[in-house]
C-alpha cells in the first residue's frame, strides 16, 4: 500500500485532471476533476452529459487495454477505486501505475472522437431512465 501511494501520488502534480490520490493498504483511489487550465470546456461538457464521465474514459481503457481492473467508486462520482489481491508485487503496482499513467494522459487529452463517443454514450444511458 505504501508503494502504491509512493507511485501514484506524484499524479496530482502531473495531471491537471487529478485533484487527488489516497489509499488505506491496499484499497486505493484516485479522484479526477476539473482541469486547471487547458482542456476545462471539454470536461465540463463531459461532466455535464454524465457526472463522472472521466472517470469512466479512464476506467475502461484500464481494463481493456491493460488489462487491469478497477471501478468507478459510485454513481456520479469521478473517482476510480481498486483493491488489488494481498499477494501484489512491486513489479505489478509499477505496471499499474504505468497503465494508469498512460490511460489518464490519453484521456486528459480527450481526442474528439472519443469525446464525441462519450458524449453518445452519456445520451444513449440518459434516455434509458
Amino acid at each position: 500500500g505504501e508503494r502504491l501511494l509512493e507511485l501514484t501520488q506524484p499524479l496530482v502534480d502531473e495531471f491537471e485532471v487529478v485533484r487527488d490520490v489516497r489509499g488505506l493498504g491496499l484499497a486505493w483511489a484516485i479522484e479526477f476533476g476539473e482541469p486547471r487550465g487547458g482542456g476545462r470546456l471539454t470536461y465540463r461538457i463531459i461532466d455535464r452529459a454524465r457526472r463522472g464521465l472521466f472517470a469512466q474514459l479512464v476506467c475502461v481503457p484500464l481494463f481493456s487495454e491493460h488489462h487491469i481492473l478497477s471501478q468507478v467508486a459510485g454513481h456520479d462520482l469521478a473517482v476510480i477505486r481498486i483493491l488489488p489481491p494481498l499477494v501484489v508485487t512491486d513489479d505489478d503496482v509499477e505496471e499499474f501505475v504505468n497503465a494508469l499513467r498512460s490511460t489518464i494522459n490519453d484521456a486528459q487529452k480527450m481526442p474528439r472522437s472519443l469525446t464525441k463517443l462519450a458524449l453518445t454514450a452519456a445520451g444513449a444511458a440518459v434516455s434509458r431512465r
